[in-house]
C-alpha cells in the first residue's frame, strides 16, 4: 500500500512537473515566436525603407539620365538646326558674293587665296574657283599675265603697309582678250586683338566709266578749240581780205619787170597759206596735239582738220 502511495503521488509529481515543462516550452515557443515575428516585422521594415530610398535613388538617377537625355537630344538638335543654318547661311553668302558682278578675292595673312567669286575666277585668272582656293600667286598657273601676277604682289604688299583700306588702278589682261582698267580697293582684316588676318579685294571695272571720261575730256578741249579757231578765223579773215585785195591793185599797176612785183608775188603766195589755215582751222574736227621737245603742247591743226586729215593718231 505504501508503495502505492508513492506510486501514485510520484505520478502526480511527475505529471506536474511534465505540464509546467510543456508549458515552458509552450511559453518559450511563444515567446520566441513573438521575438522571431517582431524581428522579421522589423527586419522587413528596415528593408522597405532601405528599398523605399534605393527607389528614390533610382528615380532620381531615371530622373538625371531623363534630363541628361533630354539635354543631350535638345544640345543635339540644336547643334544641328545651328550646323543647318550655318550651311544655309554660307550658301546665301556663297550665292550673294557671286550674285555681285565686280570680281572679288580674299586673302589670308600668308597670302593664300581663301576664297573668290566666280567673277574673278571666270574674268580674270580663266580658271574655275576650286583651282584659285588655297594657293598662292606663285602657284597660279603660267598662262596668267606677268602684269596680273605684278598687281598681286603690290596688292600684298600694300595690304601689309596699309592700316585700313586703300584703292588704286590697274590694267589687267582678261580672258576674253581685252585689257580694262580695274580700280582695285583692298581692306584688311584684323581680329579683335588687331592682329592682321588677311585681306579682301574688290575690283571694279572703269574701262567704259574711263574711256567716256576721256571722250568728255577730248569734247571738251575740243570746244575749246573750235571756239579759239572760230575767233581766229573771224578776225583773221578781215585784214587777210584787206591785204589780198591790196595785193591784188597792186599787181595790175605794176610792170612784171618791176623789182617790186616780184615782192609782190612772194606776198600773195603767203597770204595764200595764211588763207588755207583758217579754212582748216574752221573744219577742225577732232582735238590731236602736237608737243614740242620743250614739252610744250599746240594744237595740231593739219591732223585736227578734215581738210589734208589722214588716219587719226592715238593719244
Amino acid at each position: 500500500m505504501p508503495g502505492l502511495v508513492w506510486q501514485n503521488g510520484g505520478n502526480r509529481s511527475w505529471g506536474g512537473k511534465r505540464m509546467q515543462l510543456e508549458w515552458y516550452i509552450f511559453a518559450s515557443a511563444f515567446i520566441a515566436l513573438f521575438v522571431g515575428l517582431g524581428w522579421s516585422f522589423w527586419h522587413i521594415q528596415t528593408l522597405r525603407q532601405k528599398l523605399s530610398k534605393l527607389k528614390q535613388t533610382l528615380k532620381g538617377q531615371q530622373d538625371q539620365l531623363k534630363s541628361a537625355a533630354e539635354k543631350s537630344n535638345k544640345s543635339e538638335t540644336g547643334s544641328i538646326q545651328t550646323t543647318t543654318r550655318l550651311r544655309k547661311y554660307l550658301r546665301l553668302l556663297d550665292t550673294l558674293i557671286n550674285t555681285i558682278p565686280n570680281p572679288i578675292f580674299f586673302k589670308d595673312e600668308n597670302g593664300v587665296f581663301q576664297g573668290c567669286n566666280e567673277a574673278f575666277s571666270g574674268q580674270i585668272l580663266g580658271n574655275i574657283r576650286n583651282d584659285i582656293i588655297g594657293k598662292k600667286r606663285q602657284d597660279l598657273p603660267s598662262t596668267v599675265p606677268s602684269a596680273l601676277v605684278s598687281f598681286f604682289r603690290r596688292a600684298e604688299l600694300s595690304s601689309r603697309h596699309q592700316e585700313e583700306s586703300h584703292t588704286f588702278e590697274v590694267e589687267v589682261l582678261c580672258t576674253d582678250g581685252r585689257e580694262k582698267e580695274f580700280l582695285v580697293s583692298i581692306a584688311n582684316v584684323s581680329d579683335d586683338k588687331d592682329q592682321f588676318l588677311g585681306s579682301v579685294a574688290v575690283m571694279q571695272d572703269l574701262t567704259e566709266k574711263n574711256k567716256a571720261a576721256r571722250e568728255r575730256l577730248e569734247k571738251e578741249k575740243l570746244e575749246g578749240v573750235l571756239e579759239t579757231a572760230g575767233a581766229v578765223c573771224h578776225e583773221m579773215n578781215q585784214p587777210l581780205q584787206a591785204i589780198c585785195g591790196y595785193t591784188g591793185l597792186l599787181n595790175t599797176r605794176l610792170d612784171e619787170n618791176d623789182p617790186s612785183f616780184s615782192y609782190i608775188t612772194k606776198i600773195n603766195t603767203q597770204t595764200d597759206r595764211i588763207a588755207a589755215i583758217t579754212r582748216k582751222l574752221q573744219n577742225i574736227t577732232r582735238y590731236e596735239a602736237l608737243e614740242y621737245a620743250d614739252g610744250s603742247t599746240i594744237i595740231d591743226i593739219h591732223k585736227a582738220s578734215q581738210i589734208g586729215a589722214g588716219t587719226p593718231s592715238k593719244k
